[in-house]
């Protein structure tokens, strides 16, 4: 089974560049790209020397944004004790939300509500788990589409960054850190395949002597 794709390449590069703080004639700049090119890749035009020349200066893998372009980029679903992935549609795109949870006390944090979260809600009944948290990366529709029902349904109190605003949630800085009994979920950087890719995004580490890569 493959993981199912929420952004095309443009997206990512986008959101590369929104987190870095690059502006597209900045970037055009540090490629070597004329204007036209650096227009014509973020319209989601493929241009593969575009592109390899755009992923470095973004911190990009310059193959993997080429095989996204192509369609060909086929990540592998894997199956990770404490973590699942809920992907639904919503309208003409699809849009991803997780649910991460300590397997001995059975605390859960929900990232996102994805367009339905009723299959989240199925998970976490099915896996026994109290949600704690609803943590919002950012505070576009397709993301907090059914953050009510979320909200309603497991009691949760839910934080989005204090740079985004929305109905329901509070505000948390950067650097913010919660506990939920060994997980900590803090804001920073997400680091993927790609490279960093959105500066305003929450991600989990666990409080143990290792640490996973999923860039690999």
């Amino acid at each position: 089974m493959n993981v199912p794709l929420e952004d095309n390449f443009s997206d990512v590069i986008g959101k590369a560049q929104r987190g870095l703080e690059i502006s597209d004639s900045d970037l055009a700049e540090k490629a070597r790209l004329d204007a036209n090119t650096m227009r014509k890749l973020r319209g989601g035009h493929f241009d593969e020397l575009a592109l390899f020349r755009v992923a470095p200066v973004l911190g990009l893998g310059a193959r993997a944004l080429s095989d996204l372009a192509q369609n060909e980029y086929r990540p592998a679903a894997r199956e990770i004790d404490g973590l699942a992935m809920f992907n639904t549609p919503f309208h003409d795109i699809r849009v991803n939300a997780f649910l991460v949870w300590e397997p001995k006390s059975r605390k859960a944090i929900a990232f996102d509500t994805g367009a339905d979260c009723r299959p989240m809600l199925d998970r976490a009944a099915k896996e026994k788990l109290a949600v704690k948290l609803i943590l919002l990366t950012h505070a576009h529709t397709d993301h907090v589409a059914d953050l009510g029902r979320l909200k309603k349904e497991t009691g949760a109190p839910v934080y989005i960054s204090e740079r985004e605003s929305i109905p329901g949630a509070e505000t948390i800085p950067e650097g913010h850190e919660f506990n939920v009994g060994r997980w900590a979920a803090e804001m920073c950087l997400i680091r993927t395949r790609f490279g960093t890719i959105l500066k305003r995004s929450l991600s989990c580490r666990m409080k143990q002597s290792y640490a996973q890569d999923m860039g690999r």
